[in-house]
């Protein structure tokens, strides 16, 4: 039997199409989470027993080759290998133990995938936490002569609810967080995935010089069909994408320990080749798929061409200094009601949660970046639902609703040059356009404070149903 291969938009010149098939690089960062490590069930399974391993033999059986690093709670980091069409006979190595959230496993894993599988087309895929948008932070600058710049600064902290508050008046907080990271409400320290730029560089650096880029990325977790993310693996490798085609979730993505890759490849294999789009929108589809057989299992994705990332900065780069001229150009007396307009149309475009409760609105800081878009081209229009084709990706927009309450990365996406506590930035910070906006939006509003620092969790569902309907397990 032959094996299925996949066919490439274009690539760059001098470098060969891959024809000795599909390898599926799984990488699996659930060691901080001990849910995602024992899904579905409470008692501790060893990584054969895993469901996404299960799932990954079945996609050997479609012809495909199968390299994943599955790092569990309480237990080893285990390099699984399974050769295409012998799914019952997989390897497991262990690893020691790894730190996940480093660039330089995610890149040292590829490498090894693609020094084990030479000629194969390999297909990437992120299981585990997303966020969107996660600042690079040099955590050692963060002690206590750091954050009170040697002590000339003095921090005070008052509570409204639960919640600390921040009395700078600003969000822009150069020296970022005034707490140590240690339990800190203003960086998170639980299940942290890597950083936009970390992740980046991670791909970037698993692509050896004159091997063909990924295919397909598939974010198989939260939040990261994101702008700032996709845009920074985009220009990622000399400033051209690590990938072809990226499939991910705008909000929340639900767990399902990689069944949607069994259906994906099974496609592949009848078809026995496909372009990267078609197996893009496989990956999405398979996963749409999953769900939708769960019942009430709210999520959107989609996929893009990641070389279409420059574009779309450009033009958001363009919406968003029309929006800070027609802002920074109004008088004294018009200004309030330039931004009452921008407040409405930014709370009638979709808005993504990621924190409790559940409710797609305002104060929620992600938006989604083409129904605002058409929301500022109109200034008007009906409320948005997951049906809508006018859908794109996530973009993080610190309090729209003016509130006062920003999102706990805003100091550091607002801080466009690099600093001792975050010394990389990306390109999409660095672009500066979106941020000068959100900063000539809030120019007058009041600032109370930064919203707790959280990764969110990743909806789980058991299999326990209550009139035919899933119970949610978090």
């Amino acid at each position: 039997m032959s094996l299925p291969t996949i066919r490439f938009q274009k690539l760059p010149a001098g470098v060969a199409a891959p024809t000795a098939g599909v390898t599926l690089a799984v990488y699996a960062p659930f060691g901080t989470d001990a849910v995602l490590s024992r899904y579905p069930g409470q008692a501790p399974l060893s990584v054969a027993q895993h469901p996404l391993v299960l799932n990954l033999r079945q996609v050997a059986d479609c012809g495909v080759h199968v390299s994943a690093l599955v790092d569990l709670v309480d237990d080893d980091t285990w390099l699984v290998e399974i050769d295409a069409l012998k799914g019952a006979s997989p390897r497991f190595t262990s690893r020691w133990k790894q730190q996940m959230s480093s660039w330089r496993t995610l890149a040292g894993f590829l490498r090894h995938t693609r020094s084990r599988r030479p000629g194969t087309a390999v297909v990437v895929a992120l299981e585990g936490h997303g966020a969107g948008f996660l600042p690079e932070l040099d955590v050692a600058q963060l002690d206590s002569k750091g954050l009170t710049q040697g002590g000339s600064v003095e921090w005070e902290l008052t509570v409204e609810g639960a919640s600390p508050l921040l009395p700078m008046g600003s969000p822009l907080l150069p020296m970022g967080s005034p707490l140590l990271p240690m339990g800190s409400p203003l960086l998170p320290v639980d299940h942290m995935p890597l950083t936009t730029w970390g992740l980046a560089q991670g791909l970037a650096a698993g692509t050896p010089a004159g091997a063909a880029p990924y295919p397909v990325l598939h974010f198989d977790n939260c939040f990261n069909m994101s702008v700032e993310l996709l845009h920074t693996v985009a220009v990622a490798l000399a400033g051209q994408p690590v990938a072809e085609w990226a499939a991910g979730y705008m909000n929340y993505n639900f767990f399902t320990a990689g069944a949607a890759y069994p259906l994906a490849f099974a496609r592949l294999r009848n078809a026995g080749g496909a372009t990267s789009e078609q197996l893009a929108r496989w990956l999405a589809q398979g996963n749409a798929d999953v769900l939708a057989s769960k019942r009430n299992h709210p999520t959107t994705g989609g996929v893009v061409a990641l070389s279409r990332l420059p574009g779309i900065l450009t033009r958001l780069n363009a919406l968003a200094d029309a929006l800070t001229a027609a802002l920074a150009g109004a008088t004294a007396s018009a200004r309030p009601a330039v931004v009452e307009k921008i407040r409405k149309a930014l709370e009638a475009a979709q808005q993504y949660d990621t924190l409790a409760p559940q409710r797609l609105d305002v104060p929620d800081e992600l938006v989604d970046v083409l129904g605002m878009a058409q929301r500022f081209t109109r200034f008007d229009g009906t409320p948005w639902d997951f049906t809508s084709p006018d859908l794109a990706m996530n973009l993080l927009c610190p309090d729209p609703g003016l509130l006062g309450w920003w999102d706990w990365r805003s100091p550091y996406y607002l801080h466009v040059l690099p600093s001792a506590v975050q010394p990389r930035i990306t390109p999409f910070q660095a672009s500066a356009a979106w941020a000068r906006f959100v900063i000539e939006y809030h120019r007058d509003a009041p600032f109370k404070g930064l919203r707790p620092a959280a990764i969110p969790d990743y909806p789980v569902f058991d299999r326990t149903q209550k009139d035919g309907v899933p119970i949610p397990k978090r």
